[in-house]
């Protein structure tokens, strides 16, 4: 099963390009050829092409390692849940069996799709970390403690605010990254600091939740792609006497 610190290692990762695929399938109970699954693992990844509109299909290397990873999922962990990453331009192969039911799904992009793989430790009281209600701080006005909106949390995240992150599990949301400061936008020409030009992330939320990683801010992922993206703020010591 996978663990915590699986998933912030695998956060950390990074490719130039977005050609890191993230595959999330079942895995049928015996006996169940492995050419059914290839086919619904293929089936999701042209899906996956589509929607990312990069212009690169995922690579024979990468096709190649997939069907091998499910081959080992066939014999290894029938009827279960299982998660491929991989990425040959980075040298990223990895496959997890997991904890409960998520969507089927595959994902392209410069950083592995995290999400649901939070979403089924949560599920799982021992492994669970301990976090803040995601309904607690949606509900709460916005104000010095609490942002709320995409727009928000990003100023929080580049100001390095952000004490509790609340994502949605699904949806995917372009923008771009400071080429000199590093900050997230919607807008390619927001960030004051000009001079480098900006780069583009597939999705702004995956990168919210790496950096949250990174940095240990405690993450609550919910159900749904139009659920709000939500954030608890650090309170400055001024501000709490």
């Amino acid at each position: 099963m996978i663990t915590y610190a699986e998933i912030e290692k695998l956060g950390a990762r990074h490719a130039v390009e977005p050609t890191m695929l993230s595959l999330y399938l079942a895995v049928p109970p015996h006996p169940a050829p492995l050419s059914l699954l290839a086919a619904r693992a293929d089936e999701l990844i042209a899906a996956a092409e589509t929607a990312s509109g990069a212009g690169r299909p995922v690579g024979q290397q990468d096709r190649n390692a997939v069907r091998e990873k499910l081959a080992m999922c066939c014999r290894d962990w029938p009827g279960r849940m299982v998660a491929i990453f991989a990425c040959a331009d980075i040298g990223l192969l990895d496959a997890f069996p997991l904890p409960g039911l998520v969507r089927e799904r595959a994902v392209l992009g410069i950083r592995p799709h995290i999400r649901p793989l939070l979403v089924t430790l949560e599920r799982c009281p021992e492994q669970r970390v301990r976090q803040f209600a995601a309904d607690e701080i949606l509900a709460t006005p916005p104000g010095a403690s609490v942002a709320i909106g995409l727009p928000a949390c990003l100023a929080a995240v580049n100001a390095g605010a952000v004490q509790t992150l609340i994502v949605p599990e699904d949806g995917l949301v372009p923008g771009y990254e400071c080429g000199r400061c590093g900050a997230l936008s919607t807008d390619a020409d927001s960030c004051p600091d000009w001079g480098t030009a900006a780069l583009p992330v597939p999705d702004l939320i995956e990168e919210m939740v790496a950096r949250a990683l990174e940095d240990g801010i405690q993450i609550w992922v919910i159900r749904g792609a139009h659920s709000p993206v939500g954030a608890r703020l650090y309170i400055p010591a001024a501000a709490a006497a």
